[in-house]
């Protein structure tokens, strides 16, 4: 994590060493930034909701907590249309302005200190936290930020690239109840105006997370306990507890797939590393995504919350984005690929350790024509540097196509080699950030081998391979080629080809070939064969980004 000064904190804070790869990439970004010479380390939210039929305004009090070098002012993200009443600077009361959806103080005079920023501010948001009338429910509101819609209705440094703990204190009717990331502090019944029953509801992190992942819902819920999970495969002792957190009247119709959440998170806690959160709850929603990542508190649209409706797939995408998004976050919105990739192939991942490889090709396979029918894999490079509204910042480049390189990659450098990177990668980055440099560097280590030519032609350049192969065989040498025609729409790539071949007594071998990046390559296959194949096949193990024709 890039940060001004290392953060002493009530929670611990682990240590990110970055390499000076990610230095070197490093460019100005066009989708905000972190705030030159401050670094949040802690946020605390209080949200008071009336206690009648409808929250028509909602009190905020957001106090941010920031180590300094020597910035003399501190300006947080927040709409125009919440109302600020005043601000306070290490307890003391100090004048604000509001430029545009922001709200600016001055700091006392000072360098490497500790300062303290105290906003209280009302409204009734109408984006970030989602508050809808329900005709069973009465109300409720969920916190839905992705990407930088956290300003929508909490004073922050809205950017990955600024992680922090945070605790939630949110006072709420007593018919309702409220989730929200970390662990449950207290659940207290308190009095509001005129004696009207509340409940304080607060939670706490003990891990740094970015404000797309902050949120609260506020429901009527009724909740399942899915028990103790993924024992002793968590960053903190113990086991994993999980829960679903739906409507009343959907209460039956639960866990469904939910009942695999456990091994989910046990597979990918085996493969990756230690569940990084203090619990996983799965919970019916407003959020205007199928499933949302936020940091030990996983939103699903509430419409799912019907029997079969929640795939194993979508389950394990949002589980997968606990490691990668949530405890290793992009520093800079281009590089969002970092998360949603990986987050799309560990959910293939998981269909391959569940369900065996039919199953785990089918969704290769589905993947990939995903992607060949998206406009935008022809427009954009994966890495789009030319980023500048995170409106577009979700596309099929940064979810399918990602997730097939890192497939591609797989097969490039073998299970050994690629799953030990992810660990390194995961271990050097978590409660942190990172930029593609930093993966690649991980994997270039992993694998002994020198990969910015795979990056570069994957990640860096628009479109895929457009190529036709054949191939033949040579009597008199018992050598069979194989001859790869590309280049005629995109520039060339270099390819690791799977050539599957029958042999004459019907025995199926699959080598690889590495195909050089040229228009017309033709290749020996690395095979001793007494007599001319049945068949050869290309490709099949699905791990080739486009079209082949043979």
């Amino acid at each position: 994590m890039p940060r001004a000064f290392r953060v002493l904190a009530a929670a611990s804070v682990l240590p990110v060493v970055l390499s000076s790869a990610l230095a070197a990439q490093a460019s100005p970004s066009r989708t905000g930034a972190r705030r030159a010479g401050l670094d949040v380390v802690h946020y605390e939210f209080r949200v008071d909701f009336p206690a009648r039929a409808w929250p028509d305004t909602i009190r905020f009090e957001a106090t941010t907590t920031a180590t300094r070098r020597d910035a003399m002012s501190l300006s947080l993200d927040l709409a125009a249309a919440m109302h600020v009443d005043s601000t306070y600077v290490n307890g003391a009361r100090v004048a604000f302005t509001r430029p545009g959806d922001s709200v600016r103080v001055a700091l006392p005079k000072g360098s490497n200190d500790t300062v303290r920023v105290a906003v209280y501010y009302r409204g009734l948001p109408t984006d970030g936290l989602i508050v809808r009338r329900d005709s069973l429910l009465g109300w409720t509101a969920f916190g839905d930020n992705f990407p930088d819609r956290a300003r929508q209705w909490l004073a922050t440094v809205d950017h990955p690239s600024d992680k922090a703990l945070v605790d939630w204190i949110v006072r709420a009717p007593r018919t309702h109840r409220v989730i929200a990331n970390g662990e449950l502090v207290e659940e207290t019944p308190e009095a509001g105006l005129a004696g009207a029953p509340l409940v304080r509801t607060h939670w706490r992190t003990v891990r740094p997370i970015y404000t797309g992942l902050m949120v609260i819902g506020v429901s009527p819920f009724a909740v399942l306990e899915l028990g103790e999970t993924a024992c002793n495969l968590a960053e903190r002792p113990g086991c994993v507890r999980q829960s679903v957190w739906t409507s009343p009247d959907r209460r039956a119709a639960m866990p469904g797939n939910f009942a695999r959440a456990g091994d989910i998170v046990a597979f990918f806690s085996t493969l990756v590393g230690p569940f990084p959160y203090e619990k996983l709850a799965h919970v019916a929603s407003s959020t205007r995504f199928g499933g949302m990542e936020n940091a030990g508190a996983i939103f699903y649209d509430q419409r799912l919350f019907v029997p079969g409706a929640i795939s194993e797939s979508l389950i394990a995408h949002e589980t997968a984005h606990q490691w990668f998004g949530d405890a290793v976050t992009e520093r800079e919105w281009p590089h969002v690929w970092l998360s949603e990739g990986f987050a799309t192939y560990f959910a293939a991942l998981w269909t391959e350790h569940a369900h065996g490889d039919s199953a785990f090709l089918a969704e290769m396979h589905d993947i990939r024509a995903k992607m060949l029918k998206s406009p935008i894999t022809v427009e954009k490079a994966v890495i789009d540097t030319t980023l500048d509204d995170l409106t577009r910042v979700l596309n099929t480049n940064v979810y399918e196509k990602a997730g097939f390189t890192l497939h591609m990659l797989r097969r490039e450098i073998g299970d050994s080699a690629f799953f030990r990177g992810i660990r390194a990668y995961y271990a050097a980055h978590r409660h942190g950030n990172a930029l593609t440099a930093d993966l690649q560097q991980a994997f270039e280590r992993s694998s002994s081998r020198q990969l910015d030519w795979f990056f570069d032609q994957w990640m860096r350049r628009p479109g895929y391979v457009d190529a036709d192969a054949s191939w033949s065989w040579n009597q008199k040498t018992l050598q069979l080629t194989v001859t790869v025609r590309q280049g005629t729409r995109f520039a060339p790539y270099r390819l690791s080809l799977a050539v599957d071949v029958t042999t004459a007594s019907g025995t199926m071998k699959r080598v690889r070939v590495t195909v050089p990046a040229q228009r017309l390559a033709t290749m020996t296959v690395p095979l001793t064969l007494a007599a001319k194949p049945r068949a050869v096949l290309f490709d099949g193990d699905v791990s080739l980004l486009g079209v082949l024709r043979q």
